[in-house]
């Protein structure tokens, strides 16, 4: 193990050019404070000093005295240091200011041997005078520090990055009965040095310690009178105020959305949050900063109303799974629409596509199509109802926007609370809250109606146990798939977690953005929709269904679920990876499988930093929903420049909450949550 004693010092101090070769009883500033820490225990002693020509006369000093001389950027001092433990291949570094002259080497000793026993990675003396400072770190912390600080403060004063680290294991010393930190003993200004001549004058000796310092000053505090009131700190206060200069510059530059809220004024008027989704509208995008309407898409690809481009991966809300406009998809449709697409007879593709479902998805016997997950949803209720003979229904998860489901939430408006009372709700992952409801409502609960998964994993064999509790009380269940269908696995999330409902809706990916869906199930079941009416005029709609056809088959013919869970792995590892470099991981949640994930934000102000961080990426190019769904026209490339974008934001992120910024950096309108809490 190899410790290094490294002081730092520079002539270019703005309070006091120059200070470290002032006189000082006789000495240069700078050889009081080598003499002294040169006492200490450490097989390198280094003097780290700027390259500027100003500080030559440092180096011959320090040289004269036997150290070593280290010299970089003026300014990051934590560049030197770093270079200090590469050159000479320091585990521990003890810190020492040029403006100590007064370092005691007993206390510098004591650090260093309470760091080693206590395996600690920073060190520092608490409670002590300013003057006597001394930080023992850890060498890879030290070149960790230097690889990801960023701010003014964390560059210039070495150490602030780690302080604020949680990950590094940190000791404060208590090395006197009483906190004397307020007394200011380090050389910042003129007056500094004549109080510290006064010390040195009636200590009348070289070898003294910080207790003989300590009893000196308590018999005569009259040696610390000055007439110019100092500021404490007043270098490292001046640094904060540039860190948040810094973070402002870390915006980037606002986007040009005349266009898009122009748009949006006139919209505004004619259509109710001016989207045909609740998703989609600028309550989910930040009005003023972030984009509202879309021009064109192609591949994943956005552009705006203004000609902005955005990398997507909200894709649609996971509709579009092969990419936007994706030619061996369109070309099909193009040839459909050719030939109609809506007829007075049932169209032959129609029973193509049922066959084609009825091969990959395991529960599926018989299917009926809708146009949104919402029509196949509420219709498996309904079925489901006449086949039990049942009213009520249990549900878990997000099944659209129809009365029988939206009563449940904070979107009820409009819906008869008759109509409430018969739907009921159960905790995902907790068995027993479904338990509980069967016993609750005997012989009562036609189906239960779930996600599979959403963004969190079943555990403990979950849906095993739901589909043996639905069945003990002669209940149907039903997957809603329309998320997870051909995302998860061709036949879905039945098929990749190995359970098969008695129903299953599908939708969204399926059509690869054409508006198409599919209940799906065992045919004893299916057989009622002859007499349970489901039935509407663009049910059997042709584009959509040979847009779907397509879909299915190039997707098995190219392993495109191989290639989302493999993508989609990458963008979600290096997220995390961020986020965790970063410590924030209380702040920033990743939560989901890789083939569909979201980022989300914790905590009150969760909305604002999501508000924030889709801004900053906007205008770096990528829109940002919080959703993740992958798709098969998301590369390398554009995985590697959206990592590079989040690395940007996520430190804009980090910095807001660290100096309180957030509401300083917001642009735009913050959005709101999709369900209220009651």
């Amino acid at each position: 193990m190899k410790v290094g004693l490294v002081v730092q010092a520079r002539n270019g101090s703005t309070r006091f050019p120059k200070k470290m070769v002032s006189n000082l009883n006789g000495k240069k500033l700078l050889e009081w404070v080598l003499l002294r820490a040169g006492r200490a225990k450490a097989q390198e002693k280094v003097v780290a000093t700027s390259n500027l020509s100003q500080d030559d006369i440092i180096e011959e000093t320090a040289k004269a005295l036997g150290w070593k001389v280290l010299r970089g950027d003026p300014f990051d001092v934590l560049s030197r240091y770093a270079r200090a433990v590469r050159d000479f291949g320091l585990d521990y570094v003890i810190r020492i200011t040029g403006d100590c002259p007064l370092v005691d080497p007993k206390l510098v000793d004591f650090a260093l041997e309470k760091t080693l026993q206590e395996d600690s990675d920073y060190t520092m003396l608490a409670g002590i005078i300013d003057g006597f400072d001394v930080e023992v770190i850890r060498g890879e912390w030290i070149l960790k520090a230097d690889l990801s600080a960023r701010l003014p403060s964390e560059r210039e004063h070495v150490s602030p990055y780690i302080r604020k680290s949680r990950k590094a294991k940190k000791l404060f010393l208590n090395c006197h009965q009483e906190d004397l930190s307020q007394i200011h003993l380090s050389v910042d200004y003129p007056e500094d040095l004549m109080i510290i001549e006064r010390l040195l004058r009636e200590l009348g000796r070289e070898d003294f310690t910080y207790e003989d310092v300590v009893k000196l000053i308590k018999e005569k505090p009259h040696l610390l009178e000055r007439d110019k009131k100092i500021v404490p700190n007043e270098g490292y206060l001046r640094s904060i105020q540039e860190d948040r200069e810094f973070v402002k510059g870390l915006k980037g530059k606002s986007l040009r959305l005349e266009e898009s809220l122009k748009h949006f004024e006139k919209t505004k008027k004619l259509i109710p949050n001016c989207s045909q989704t609740f998703s989609k509208s600028y309550l989910q995008f930040s009005v003023g900063a972030s984009p509202l309407f879309v021009e064109e898409a192609k591949g994943v690809y956005l552009k705006d109303l203004d000609g902005n481009t955005y990398i997507d991966y909200t894709m649609g809300l996971g509709a579009c799974i092969l990419g936007y406009s994706f030619e061996p998809v369109v070309s099909q449709v193009k040839k459909q629409l050719e030939k109609g697409i809506v007829y007075t007879l049932p169209h032959r593709l129609e029973a193509q596509l049922a066959e084609l479902l009825t091969h990959i998805i395991p529960c599926a016997q018989m299917v009926r199509f809708g146009k949104n997950g919402s029509d196949v949803t509420s219709a498996a209720v309904r079925v489901a109802r006449a086949y039990t003979g049942r009213d009520m229904i249990a549900c878990c998860g997000y099944h659209g926007w129809q009365d029988w489901y939206i009563g449940t939430t904070t979107k009820s408006m409009g819906v008869p609370e008759a109509v409430k009372k018969l739907t009921l709700t159960f905790e995902y992952n907790n068995p027993q809250s479904l338990e509980r409801l069967f016993e609750e409502y005997p012989h009562q609960i036609a189906c239960v109606i779930m996600e599979p998964v959403g963004i969190e994993e079943p555990k403990d064999n979950f849906l095993q146990k739901v589909r043996e509790i639905t069945h003990k009380h002669g209940a149907l269940l039903i997957f809603d798939e329309v998320v997870t269908g051909f995302r998860f696995s061709l036949g879905g999330a039945q098929d990749y977690f190995g359970v098969v409902p008695d129903l299953a809706c599908f939708g969204k990916a399926m059509g690869n953005g054409m508006p198409i869906s599919a209940l799906v199930g065992r045919e004893d079941i299916m057989k009622l929709f002859e007499d349970v009416f489901f039935s509407f005029t663009f049910g059997g709609e042709t584009a959509s269904i040979a847009s779907s056809i397509a879909v299915i088959n190039y997707m098995r013919e190219n392993e495109v679920i191989a290639y989302l869970w493999e993508k989609g792995q990458k963008v979600r590892e290096g997220i995390l990876k961020l986020v965790e470099e970063k410590e924030l991981e209380d702040v920033v949640k990743v939560k989901g499988y890789p083939v569909r994930f979201v980022v989300d934000f914790a905590g009150e102000d969760g909305l604002k930093l999501k508000t924030l961080f889709q801004q900053e990426c906007a205008k770096r190019g990528v829109l940002f929903s919080g959703s993740h769904n992958i798709s098969y026209s998301h590369r390398d490339e554009h995985i590697e420049e959206t990592l590079r974008v989040y690395d940007q934001v996520l430190d804009i992120l980090k910095y807001a909450l660290e100096y309180d910024m957030v509401d300083e950096l917001l642009e735009g309108e913050v959005i709101k949550p999709v369900f209220r809490k009651p």
